[in-house]
């Protein structure tokens, strides 16, 4: 092999490994400015369901709506207060599974968080919004999308996906 061939040669390689550097380091600068943007909006979700009035409309649908609304009229024309703690709940997770199915939110990060209580809520609540459907609009299509997804990939395989490790308190001193 001549001298002006191998220099050709490894100024390619060289070239072919700068572009490759590159491409990685631009990806990678790519999804740390995404997730820079999708932050505050991560902030925000998690924001909302540590309130209390969150909290009330997640025990009230779980323990009382069923109980007190039959379903057959949808949810809309229900009474002001069970109204309002399922579009609480309701428009929040269809606001989330908008997030998710459009790629803006991570899947892993919200039915990591959130998945058994997504499952819960829509089994609860879908009836109401099915019913819904039928008498007015397609309501929570982003919810219902979000609990299939978050059925169908359980939180605990999201968590050993992750590898999250278990730290049980350590035993009690002996006496």
């Amino acid at each position: 092999m001549s001298l002006s061939v191998a220099s050709t040669v490894l100024a390619l390689a060289i070239s072919v490994i700068s572009l490759a550097t590159s491409a990685v380091v631009s990806a990678r600068q790519l999804r740390l400015a995404n997730n820079s943007n999708v932050l505050p909006v991560v902030v925000e979700l998690f924001r909302e369901t540590r309130q209390p009035e969150f909290s009330r409309a997640i025990e009230y649908i779980s323990s009382d709506l069923a109980r007190e609304h039959s379903p057959e009229s949808g949810y809309r024309s229900l009474p002001d207060e069970a109204l309002r703690r399922i579009r609480l709940v309701g428009l929040f997770y269809d606001d989330v599974g908008k997030l998710v199915a459009h790629g803006v939110v991570d899947e892993r990060l919200i039915i990591g968080s959130y998945g058994p209580n997504i499952v819960n809520m829509w089994e609860v609540l879908a009836p109401y919004f099915y019913r819904e459907r039928e008498l007015t609009t397609k309501a929570m299509v982003y919810f219902e999308d979000l609990a299939h997804r978050a059925r169908t990939r359980p939180q605990a395989r999201i968590h050993s996906e992750l590898r999250l490790e278990a730290s049980p308190p350590p035993p009690p001193p002996r006496q």
